[in-house]
């Protein structure tokens, strides 16, 4: 089954209602859910700070809602670095100015798993070879 990482601008987005990007992030996460877009990879980073940023702007029970339903959810897979992986993730961090730790992160996942879709609104992305950042629900394994 085709996979694509999920970045935490698109989770929380969809989750918040009041964020700017709530509409465009909706849509993601129904393909995600209803296959027609890709099953979703959420590194624990993504989902840590997806959730802490809902504690803190909408509450705990929005929260547990989204940690909830991510977790019964079969198209959304939790998945976690391998050592490898990590020690990628710090050496981009510290190579790469513009990404946040969890973003090196994500970029090391998909380098060493050999993923290179991500569902992502943050464009410093962008400036990272061999990564194709989707902003829309667009499913990049389908040729139509």
């Amino acid at each position: 089954m085709p996979r694509a990482l999920i970045d935490t601008t698109v989770l929380f987005a969809a989750a918040y209602r009041r964020d700017s990007s709530h509409e465009t992030a909706l849509p993601v996460i129904r393909g995600i859910d209803n296959g027609t877009l890709p099953g979703a990879v959420v590194l624990d980073y993504v989902l840590a700070e997806t959730l802490n940023g809902l504690t803190t702007h909408a509450g705990h029970a929005a929260a547990v809602d989204l940690l909830d339903r991510i977790e019964e959810n079969a198209r959304f897979h939790i998945e976690s670095l391998s050592t490898d992986a990590f020690a990628t993730g710090k050496s981009l961090f510290r190579l790469h100015k513009p990404l946040s730790f969890v973003d090196a992160c994500i970029v090391a996942y998909m380098q060493t798993e050999g993923l290179g879709y991500l569902y992502a609104f943050d464009d410093d992305f962008d400036a990272v070879d061999d990564i194709y950042r989707l902003d829309t629900a667009t499913n990049p394994y389908d040729p139509s």
